[in-house]
C-alpha cells in the first residue's frame, strides 16, 4: 500500500471511531470558577472533536460517587471519564471505574498521601486510570503571599499582621494553598500570621469572618486568600472598616474571575494567581494525544500546570486578549503533541501566542 495513502486512512479511522469524554463535576452549575472550567473545556471538544459530556454533581460529593458509577455502568460507555478528588472521592470513582472497565482521568484534586497508600498512582494499582493533571496549588499559594508581602514591605516599615483565608479543611487543592503561604511566610519575619480562617470558598463567608477579625487585629495589612470570591469578601469587609484596599491594606486572590481582575485594575486586588480553571481543556488535549497514540506516559503520568500571577504589570494584555472569555479563538490542536519526548506547553505565554497566530478567528 502507499505510504501516504496508508497514513490517511489511519488518520480518518482514528478520527472516524466515536471519541466521547464525559466530565463530573463537583460544582454547581452557575458557580464562577466551575462555569469558567466548562466554558473552556467546550471550547477544547470542539476544536478536537471530542463529544464532551458535563455532568453536575451541585457540590454533593455522594452525588458525584453516584454520577461517576451511573456513567460506568452504561451499556454505551464514554471513551474516557474524567473526575475530580473532592472531598476525597476519587477512590470510589476510580474503583467503580475499574470494575466496568472505563479509562479514567483524574483532574484538578490528586489523591492525597493517605489515598495514595491505597489506590497507589496511575497504571500501577488500576490499569484503567491512565493519569493526572494538577495545577501547583502550593506554588500558587506561595505566589499570592510572595506578590502580597513584596508590595506590604515596600510601603510599611517595621511589624506586619497578615490573616489566611482558605477553603476548606479536605480538599488537596485547599490545603497545599495554605502550605505555599506558610512557607513564603517564613522568609518574612517581620510579618506575623495572626490566624488562618475556612471559609469554604465563599464571598459571603469570608466577608463576615473578616468583618470580626480585622477588629480582633487592628494591625492587619496583607489578607491572603485562596480564591477570588473570598477575596472580594475581604475587599468589602475591609472597606467598611475604614480600609483601603491597595494603598494600607493588601489583598491576593486566586482565580483569574472577571470580578477580580476588573479590582486589580482599580488596584484595589493585588494579584489573582490562576488559569487552573483551564486544566479541563488541557486535560482533553492530553486525552487526545493518548487517543491517537501519542500516550504521554514517556513525559510523565501525572502532568503538573503552574499557575499564573496577573497583576497590574500584565492584566490589561490579559483582558485585551481574553476579557471576553471567548476561548473559541483559541487553536487547541497547537498544544498537542508532536514528537515522544515533547512536553507540554500549558502557559499564559504559549496561550498569547497561541491566540496571534490565530488571528481570523481573534478578529
Amino acid at each position: 500500500m502507499n505510504k501516504v495513502l496508508f497514513i490517511f486512512l489511519l488518520f480518518v479511522s482514528v478520527y472516524s471511531e466515536e471519541f466521547r469524554v464525559t466530565f463530573v463535576n463537583p460544582g454547581k452549575q452557575g458557580e464562577i470558577f466551575w462555569d469558567q472550567v466548562c466554558d473552556f473545556m467546550k471550547a477544547a471538544a470542539e476544536d478536537l472533536d471530542i463529544d464532551l459530556e458535563i455532568l453536575y454533581s451541585e457540590r454533593d460529593h455522594l452525588r458525584m460517587i453516584e454520577l461517576a458509577a451511573e456513567v460506568c455502568k452504561r451499556q454505551n460507555k464514554p471513551s474516557y471519564l474524567i473526575i475530580v478528588n473532592e472531598k476525597q472521592a476519587a477512590g470510589k470513582m476510580l474503583q467503580h471505574a475499574k470494575k466496568y472497565n472505563v479509562k479514567t482521568f483524574l483532574l484538578l484534586n490528586i489523591l492525597t498521601k493517605e489515598q495514595k497508600k491505597v489506590h497507589s498512582t496511575p497504571r500501577k494499582k488500576y490499569s484503567h486510570w491512565i493519569g493526572s493533571l494538577r495545577p501547583d496549588n502550593e506554588k500558587a499559594g506561595f505566589d499570592i503571599a510572595k506578590s502580597l508581602c513584596v508590595r506590604a514591605t515596600k510601603i510599611i516599615d517595621g511589624k506586619i499582621d497578615a490573616i489566611g483565608v482558605a477553603g476548606d479543611y479536605v480538599t488537596p487543592a485547599s490545603m497545599r494553598r495554605i502550605l505555599g503561604l506558610k512557607r513564603l511566610m517564613k522568609r518574612y519575619p517581620q510579618i506575623k500570621l495572626k490566624q488562618v480562617i475556612h471559609s469554604h470558598w465563599q464571598q459571603r463567608k469570608a466577608y463576615r469572618q473578616l468583618k470580626g477579625l480585622l477588629r480582633r487585629y487592628p494591625k492587619t495589612k496583607i489578607i491572603w486568600t485562596a480564591n477570588d470570591p473570598m477575596a472580594l469578601g475581604a475587599i468589602q469587609a475591609a472597606k467598611e472598616q475604614g480600609l483601603k484596599p491597595g494603598r494600607n491594606i493588601f489583598v491576593g486572590g486566586l482565580n483569574w474571575s472577571k470580578e477580580a481582575l476588573e479590582k486589580i485594575v482599580t488596584g484595589d486586588l493585588i494579584t489573582s494567581v490562576g488559569g487552573h480553571f483551564m486544566a479541563g481543556g488541557w486535560a482533553l488535549v492530553m486525552l487526545r494525544d493518548y487517543h491517537e497514540g501519542r500516550d504521554f506516559a514517556k513525559i510523565g503520568l501525572q502532568q503538573l500546570v503552574y499557575m499564573g500571577t496577573i497583576d497590574r504589570s500584565n492584566v490589561k494584555k490579559y483582558l485585551f486578549y481574553f476579557g471576553d472569555q471567548n476561548w473559541n479563538k483559541i487553536n487547541f490542536r497547537k498544544f498537542l503533541r508532536k514528537k515522544p519526548q515533547q512536553k507540554y506547553q500549558f502557559t499564559i505565554q504559549k496561550l498569547f501566542k497561541v491566540v496571534r497566530e490565530n488571528k481570523d478567528k481573534f478578529e
